[in-house]
């Protein structure tokens, strides 16, 4: 059935606070899709929230909506692909943590990796994201696998990806230690994108600063555009040369193009409940 318009090419619609979780309207519906503007693809992304369509019905599990994270992230990596002349992710391995229903991973598939490994802590939910990557024809790219995060599973990825994504992945102080071991497990020269997202009742800013200090306790930094170690030259430099680039001037920085991928509506929902944040990371080098 066709969604309604407020769902519409990925739209991020405002929450509403449960009992223990949030909802919206759009986690109701049994397909989300959203466009990726660099490829021309639209991605269907099945949710295990409701018994309609052709959907498996996974009750009390995170991972099974598509939430406006994971939404802002895939648009987020797609606007990194046209900012780049070369696409961030081309020929990378990267391993997506909290993987849900998938949609990250398999935007970072057709944005050009040549190995995307999409991990969730629950076998339920990664059921769902392998029925997401085969839905989109990414099989070939995207691996589902179990993990749950913690210095001893990570060690089986170790150096394994050049890039390690994750959204709204912090909302719980508890497994900071084990999700900033997971991310331990990192390449020496590769990069970590996390992007944090505000829910009612969380402090955005709070909380990430809060997990960068764990992370920076296990050998990570946050780098910026001015670092000479940061990866997306062409987020400072070459944005506005693209011609499939769609903003007037010159975005410099990550901020600035994560403020890009919304619209004023979608603005509002999140500036509501803080805002989002991105950061980049890698591991300390050694002085």
């Amino acid at each position: 059935s066709e969604e309604p318009a407020e769902c519409r090419n990925g739209a991020i619609v405002g929450e509403s606070q449960i009992s223990g979780a949030y909802q919206q309207i759009c986690m109701e519906l049994p397909v989300r899709s959203t466009p990726l503007r660099s490829t021309g693809d639209v991605l269907t992304i099945a949710q295990g929230t409701t018994d309609g369509g052709s959907t498996r019905t996974v009750q009390g599990r995170t991972g099974v909506a598509v939430w406006n994270s994971s939404l802002l992230f895939s648009r987020l990596l797609d606007a990194i692909s046209i900012s780049q002349d070369e696409s961030f992710l081309t020929g990378k391995t990267v391993l997506e943590l909290g993987c849900g229903c998938g949609l990250s991973s398999i935007a970072a598939a057709k944005l050009g990796a040549s190995r995307v490994i999409a991990t969730d802590g629950n076998a339920e939910v990664n059921q769902l994201s392998r029925y997401n990557v085969e839905k989109n024809g990414m099989e070939s790219v995207v691996e589902t696998a179990e993990l749950k995060w913690g210095l001893l599973n990570a060690a089986d990825y170790f150096d394994e990806a050049d890039i390690i994504i994750g959204s709204d992945l912090t909302y719980n102080s508890g497994t900071w230690r084990v999700l900033a071991e997971t991310i331990a497990a990192l390449k020496p020269n590769g990069f970590v994108v996390y992007l944090s997202l505000g829910h009612s009742g969380f402090n955005v800013s709070g909380e990430l600063a809060g997990f960068l200090s764990v992370l920076e306790s296990e050998g990570l930094e946050v780098i910026d555009e001015k670092s000479p170690r940061w990866p997306l030259k062409g987020v400072v430099s070459s944005m506005s040369k693209s011609p499939r680039w769609p903003l007037k001037g010159v975005v410099s920085s990550m901020s600035q193009l994560l403020a890009s991928c919304v619209n004023p509506s979608e603005k509002v929902v999140l500036d509501a409940n803080g805002g989002a944040r991105v950061v980049i990371l890698a591991r300390k080098q050694r002085r």
